[in-house]
């Protein structure tokens, strides 16, 4: 049975730092008898949740190589498709490294574009192009993919 990829960074360390952020800014704004404290709690807040909420939703990354199927997750849904319906893959930067963009062949005729966000998961570049490889050779790589690949089979990580 295939087991999807594991996140490559640990979420705890900056949920705590910011949770331990956001309770001594409040207590020292709530402290305090300034007109508008309670305005800028709630920033505080805010910010906390935002910082919290950007956490949370990289923890949503998702790959599943299962044969010639693939399934990726970006925030909330799940998307499977076969090695043969990968028609392109583009690459993207992100701020953690490269993510990809799959356009899939979809069955009315048109096409999907998809997420793999490969960056935010351990060996995630070369499982998605051990995958394309082996399953979708027909994909047309783009410059950034092809130079990925290269340096992959360089350092032995893909055939």
């Amino acid at each position: 049975m295939a087991h999807p990829l594991e996140l490559s960074y640990s979420w705890q360390p900056p949920v705590l730092f910011a949770s331990v952020g956001a309770v001594v800014c409040l207590g020292a704004v709530l402290r305090g008898s300034a007109s508008g404290r309670w305005g800028v709690a709630a920033a505080v807040v805010t910010l906390w949740a935002a910082c919290v909420g950007l956490v949370w939703l990289r923890t949503q990354a998702y790959l599943l190589v299962d044969g010639p199927r693939l399934t990726v997750r970006r925030f909330r849904r799940f998307h499977s498709f076969d090695g043969d319906q990968l028609v392109r893959v583009r690459q993207f930067p992100t701020p953690q490294g490269p993510c990809y963009r799959l356009v899939v062949r979809e069955q009315p005729g048109g096409e999907r574009s998809y997420v793999a966000p490969v960056a935010l998961l351990r060996s995630g570049h070369s499982t998605l192009f051990g995958w394309i490889r082996a399953h979708a050779p027909q994909a047309q790589l783009d410059h950034g993919c092809t130079r990925t690949l290269a340096q992959l089979q360089v350092r032995g990580l893909v055939p």
